[in-house]
């Protein structure tokens, strides 16, 4: 659904032809605040000439000393002659008929764009060509009009009228035709129609731009100049979240823009410059967008149609096993059921599994995995979750305590950044000056630690559990700015040599 032409150089771009409708909701929407500020100055207009409070004595106000009706209904025993003093000013009935005329026109042009826009298809969207151009043409020549004379109509008048102090002379006011109800709503919709009309100069200012970057050295303006100031703008962004959001001890220090986002800068202004032909619309990104979703939920409405299957076929092999189960001889207990026999099976810590869905090693559908669950019952899964339960402090501590520790018992400097016994340090002498007892780990032992962070480095600690009679390699998550980005660059490294190595399979094993 491309962009409507109205004219060689002027489009509706980034609105497509169907995509109007968000703008005719978005001028509605302003129209309707006008429409709030424009009904109740009518009513305040058409009160007051009821009631005569618009009447000029001799041509002032109700707000001059000189206005001498004392009453609004004083002047029904004037005499002939004095009624010729009386005028009725014309300026807010002319303000106030303009004002409607507009908002009755432009809401039946947006009536009538919201319709047209809807005429043809995504395959052939033409068809509301013919009707659109001359909408939006008939807009910009004919009911602008009608901003533009109210907006000056409107800023004369209140010059006027403050020059001779509203028509007054020199004699202070009896009180502020500016401070009335009616003049604030004046005053009101004067700044809507003003802030509509800053559309010409918006589209002046982008044609006059771009006629000038056009004749301005073409090398400044492309794709590898462009990448370098974006990746400029971006790195000093995200060194200021550094300097503000990180602790300088634990990162924040290394981000200083030295090539970490150029491929990225490159390839998005490589997509994105003003020589790319994209006729990309508001309309297209929602349509592409809604067609991703629709494709997503195909694919997991089958994947679980699969997972049901297989987990029905896996229900049924499960009590197929269960009818074979044969009564055990021996020591058997006379009388017991199957049913016992199966729930014995059970207590023996037989392991149970579940079926999930993942997507596949290309990412294009949803495959079924089968995985074990950690029972209570398994007495592996017991000492797993034991293991798990007792390490983990040492994924937490890493984060912090490890190095508070070694700068208030083991005598590491602020500035330093690894802490490493000396080599002539016995196991006697570690036990006694580096035992992690000050934080709760009573039995533990901190024998390296790198409190390193940075692009190509990340912290980490080497600890001796004497409980377990382990070593224990604790290594610092995401917590700076610098793991960010590392987090964002990160390659998988396949693990078939390390297999090789080490004895096991690294074909399709990834670190």
């Amino acid at each position: 659904m491309p962009a409507l032409t109205i004219f060689r150089t002027f489009t509706t771009r980034p609105f497509a032809g169907d995509d109007l409708q968000l703008i005719c909701f978005v001028l509605g929407t302003y129209r309707l605040i006008q429409l709030f500020c424009l009904i109740p100055l009518a009513v305040i207009t058409l009160v007051n000439r009821f009631k005569g409070n618009d009447l000029l004595y001799n041509g002032y106000g109700r707000w001059c000393p000189q206005y001498e009706l004392l009453s609004d209904n004083e002047f029904i025993s004037l005499s002939y002659e004095d009624r010729q003093k009386l005028t009725r000013p014309s300026s807010q009935y002319v303000f106030t008929m303009l004002a409607a005329i507009f908002m009755v026109v432009d809401i039946a042009w947006m009536f009538a764009v919201w319709s047209a826009a809807s005429v043809g298809t995504p395959t052939q969207p033409k068809g509301r060509d013919k009707i659109l151009r001359p909408l939006i043409i008939f807009k910009m020549f004919v009911i602008n009009f009608f901003p533009v004379a109210l907006v000056v109509y409107g800023i004369i008048k209140t010059y006027n009228s403050r020059a001779n102090n509203y028509g007054c002379g020199n004699v202070p006011l009896l009180y502020d035709p500016d401070a009335t109800p009616a003049f604030v709503l004046f005053s009101i919709l004067l700044v809507t129609y003003a802030l509509e009309l800053l559309v010409f100069p918006t589209i002046a200012t982008n044609k006059i731009v771009k006629f000038t970057r056009g004749h301005i050295a073409s090398e400044r303006y492309s794709t590898q100049k462009r990448g370098e100031r974006l990746e400029m703008c971006l790195g000093g962004l995200m060194k200021c979240f550094s300097v503000l959001l990180n602790n300088p001890n634990l990162g924040g220090k290394e981000l200083k823009n030295k090539g970490e986002l150029k491929d990225f800068a490159s390839n998005l202004m490589g997509f994105a410059n003003n020589d790319t032909k994209l006729d990309i619309v508001l309309s297209d990104m929602y349509i592409g967008a809604k067609m991703l979703a629709r494709v997503q939920a195909e694919r997991r409405l089958l994947a679980i149609q699969r997972l049901q299957q297989t987990s029905n076929q896996k229900k049924t092999e499960r009590e197929d096993k269960d009818n074979i189960v044969e009564a055990p001889t021996g020591d058997a207990i006379e009388g017991a059921t199957k049913k016992d026999y199966r729930n014995t099976l059970k207590k023996d810590g037989k392991r149970r599994s579940v079926l999930t869905l993942q997507t596949s090693e290309q990412g294009k559908e949803y495959v079924v995995v089968e995985k074990d669950v950690l029972s209570s019952d398994n007495k592996n899964d017991v000492d797993v979750l034991k293991e798990v339960a007792h390490y983990s402090i040492y994924a937490e501590y890493v984060y912090w305590h490890f190095r508070l520790v070694a700068i208030e018992h083991f005598a590491l400097g602020k500035e330093e950044t690894r802490f490493l016994p000396s080599s002539d340090t016995t196991w006697d002498l570690i036990r006694e000056k580096f035992s992690l007892t000050s934080i709760g780990l009573d039995e533990s032992l901190l024998v390296y630690a790198s409190f390193h962070s940075g692009l190509a480095s990340t912290p980490y600690a080497v600890i001796v559990d004497e409980v377990k009679e382990t070593v224990v390699i604790a290594i610092r998550g995401t917590i700076s700015m610098e793991d960010w980005v590392i987090d964002l660059q990160y390659v998988p490294s396949p693990l078939d040599k390390v297999g090789d190595i080490c004895g096991f399979d690294g074909k399709g094993r990834l670190c």
